[in-house]
């Protein structure tokens, strides 16, 4: 239960992070943008790999 849940923050932060690197460069409101993008972006993967979990 809790590695499920480890897996879909790491990959929300994952996902935030590169969002707000990609953005940065054209401002804090665009890193702003870009970051929530990403987090959004690396909940879906997160929610993905954590479905493939229960497969197992």
């Amino acid at each position: 239960m809790i590695i499920k849940l480890l897996v879909v923050v790491i990959a929300v932060l994952v996902g935030g992070w590169l969002g707000w690197l990609a953005g940065s460069p054209w401002g804090l409101m665009t890193a702003y943008f870009a970051a929530v993008i990403g987090a959004s972006i690396g909940l879906y993967i997160g929610r993905r790999i954590q479905r493939n979990l229960d497969d197992d």
